[in-house]
């Protein structure tokens, strides 16, 4: 199997142009994904839209698709946005 390609998200959105998670995810594609959301400050629907796609994808490939350390901010933005704030966590927090 490849090498885990790794990204880690940037504090909130690139306003300007494409977000590089969209080329960082047709790049890593059919290869297992680590991606960080630790600096994240501001999850928005954007980029969230983008990780329920790419991860779905690439559980329906077969292939490991893992987002960690995921900062306090994120795991709210994922409440707000109308998600538990475990959804990305492979076990449920306790």
């Amino acid at each position: 199997m490849s090498d885990i390609s790794f990204h880690a998200l940037g504090p909130a959105r690139a306003r300007s142009g494409e977000d590089p998670l969209v080329a960082f995810l047709l790049n890593a594609r059919r290869m297992p994904v680590t991606i960080s959301a630790r600096d994240v400050n501001r999850l928005d629907s954007h980029r969230l839209q983008l990780l329920l796609v790419a991860r779905k994808q690439w559980e329906t490939d077969g292939i490991p698709f893992d987002i960690t350390d995921m900062a306090p901010s994120f795991r709210e933005g994922l409440e707000r946005l109308g998600l538990s704030p475990d959804h990305f966590d492979k076990e449920p927090l306790q």
